[in-house]
């Protein structure tokens, strides 16, 4: 191989970042839980005391009434108020950034429920974002040098971070990024074309590309793991990705805000590693408060590696709940379980209850449904009914259908009207994702309620 040569003095620096911070990530995974928050608070310190020099961060740390972040306890960090994207907006970037904008990568989010933000960090931030991910891949038995195929979003732009600049020079395999909502027929010839050892994409584009390997009976080298991605990762995308790659199905949760947050732990699979040596996360209830260990709330997070741009209390619109135990792996990171929708893309029942994915989920399994249903979306109409959309694999018999009534009435029919409707397709979002449930439109006041 060609040396290739290294024009941008910044450049060398950023790779030895990456290979620093994946070093340090690797051996980290492993310390004792105690240890772990010992120095998740020095960060959330040292980061504060950053985040007081911007405009934003200086006042609302002289409102909370902390005079010395350098001093503060874990518990001090609910002082301050939540961040959204409409905060991000009102006060423009620059009223949050550290450092001149000049050099910094931007970061933009897909808008899934609203407006696309738009997020700055500098290239050695973007290394720790990177060594997160190979944290991941490790973990599964993959490598630097295997050859990915990504299923996202088309056309997405490649950051200027140093695993690009590796790929670019050759060091590391190109990733072949192809598109969410390309035929899966398309898509399975260059899978086997290039039998690449990571498969990694949004879950909906992996649901069906698994579908399609399974219903042509299609050969296909089983690649080390298959991550999934983007969206509520379903147990029936799961199931599906196992039976049709022969592989480990992960679920990866992770936001083009913070990088990998929280992955599927190799031993518990149900539950996920939360990344909490880089980041404090909260579960908050609909009025801001702390929920009980192991109940559902709102996320809400604090990025400890990004003081460029510091992003603390970010409210991630993502329901999940923290695990108050320890994983038998040996792992001292936390745990949470998956990600069981998002606040402006569940549907709520009159006295306040959430309809979310996962009850959808379970009700499709009790019925036996997925036998014949291939994807479905829920849609709350206003006349208080719910419309099960269904991409069926085949038509279902009228037992099969009576099944799901039934199990769709028990679960949701003192609440709502239910009618099931089989249609050719169901289109993904402009974003490539699936979005399974579908609520009315809320003013901002009632989404905040949710």
């Amino acid at each position: 191989m060609a040396s290739a040569k290294i024009e941008n003095p910044g450049s060398l620096a950023t790779v030895a970042a990456l290979l620093r911070a994946s070093t340090r990530l690797m051996r980290e995974q492993w310390l004792p839980a105690g240890e772990l928050a010992a120095r998740r608070l020095t960060r959330l310190r040292q980061l504060l005391v950053r985040a007081a020099e911007t405009p934003y961060y200086g006042a609302v740390i002289r409102d909370a009434g902390i005079s010395d972040p350098s001093t503060i306890g874990m518990d001090d960090l609910a002082r301050l108020p939540l961040l959204d994207r409409q905060i991000l907006a009102r006060h423009g970037l620059e009223a949050f950034l550290t450092v001149a904008p000049a050099g910094l990568v931007s970061v933009f989010t897909s808008g899934s429920t609203g407006t696309p933000g738009r997020f700055l960090r500098s290239r050695l931030e973007e290394a720790e974002y990177s060594a997160r991910w190979w944290r991941v891949y490790a973990a599964y038995g993959c490598h630097m040098l295997d050859a990915q195929i990504n299923l996202a979003t088309p056309n997405k732009a490649v950051r200027a971070g140093p695993i690009a600049l590796l790929r670019r020079m050759g060091i590391l395999p190109r990733i072949e990024r192809l598109a969410s909502n390309a035929p899966p027929a398309e898509i399975l010839k260059r899978v086997q074309a290039v039998n690449p050892p990571i498969l990694t994409g949004y879950a909906g584009a992996i649901e069906a590309l698994a579908e399609h390997v399974r219903a042509t009976d299609a050969r296909i080298h089983p690649p080390r793991a298959v991550f999934c991605t983007a969206m509520e990762v379903t147990d029936q995308c799961l199931e599906l990705a196992e039976q049709a790659f022969r592989a480990p199905a992960v679920d990866v949760y992770v936001t083009n805000e913070f990088g990998v947050i929280a992955w599927s732990c190799p031993v518990r699979r149900d539950l996920l590693h939360l990344n909490d040596d880089a980041f404090v996360l909260e579960v908050l209830d609909p009025d801001g408060r702390p929920v009980r260990p192991g109940e559902r709330g709102e996320l809400v997070v604090t990025c400890l590696g990004v003081a460029s741009m510091p992003l603390i209390r970010y409210r991630m619109g993502d329901i999940a709940a923290h695990v108050p135990e320890r994983c038998e792996c040996g792992r001292g990171l936390g745990l949470m379980t998956r990600v069981q929708g998002r606040t402006a893309h569940v549907i709520r029942r009159p006295n306040g209850a959430l309809i979310t994915t996962p009850l959808i989920t379970t009700i499709f399994n009790r019925a036996g449904a997925y036998g014949w249903v291939r994807r479905f979306q829920v849609r709350e109409q206003a006349d208080r009914s719910l419309c099960f959309l269904v991409d069926a694999r085949r038509q279902p018999s009228g037992v099969e259908r009576d099944a799901l009534t039934q199990e769709v009435q028990s679960a949701v029919g003192q609440d709502f009207r239910a009618a099931i409707e089989i249609v050719d397709e169901i289109p993904l979002a402009p974003n490539g994702k699936m979005q399974f449930l579908v609520p009315l439109a809320r003013t901002p006041h009632e989404a905040a309620l949710v």
